[in-house]
């Protein structure tokens, strides 16, 4: 006996749906895997030290998938996100990212160095900066 066309069609319909309740499942599990990082555990200002974000983000652990929180006040502090060079000298002639309206959500979408600074006034210059190392997800 030959399968007909509808029978096709049902087990077809049925692969399709399996294989998309599967990817539902995994995005849930990746998305659930995912971590905001509040930078510096609370709003991103002139710290007290020049060494504070450098502290804090050694602390941590980023993984590709993760999200940077940067809180602060739109039109007292930005972040930009920079090149090590832009990082180092605190300058920003060609960010990559510009975060103006703050709380700003900076999504971890690839692994590596990644740098940040505030562009206001001397504030980059007194510690308000963050590098962080991207990692690819662990292995469950």
């Amino acid at each position: 006996m030959q399968p007909t066309v509808s029978s096709w069609r049902s087990s077809r319909s049925r692969l399709i749906i399996s294989s998309l309740q599967v990817l539902v499942i995994y995005m849930k599990m990746v998305s659930s895997q995912s971590h905001n990082h509040l930078v510096g555990g609370s709003i991103w200002s002139i710290p007290v030290s020049n060494e504070f974000y450098i502290t804090w983000s050694s602390n941590q652990s980023f993984f590709v998938g993760d999200n940077l929180v940067f809180r602060f006040d739109t039109g007292l502090y930005d972040v930009k996100q920079v090149s090590r060079r832009e990082f180092e000298n605190c300058s920003a002639e060609n960010a990559f990212r510009t975060f103006e309206i703050g709380p700003a959500t900076v999504s971890l979408i690839e692994e590596g160095m990644h740098y940040f600074i505030c562009t206001f006034g001397n504030y980059c210059f007194l510690g308000l900066k963050v590098s962080i190392q991207v990692q690819r997800q662990p292995p469950r």
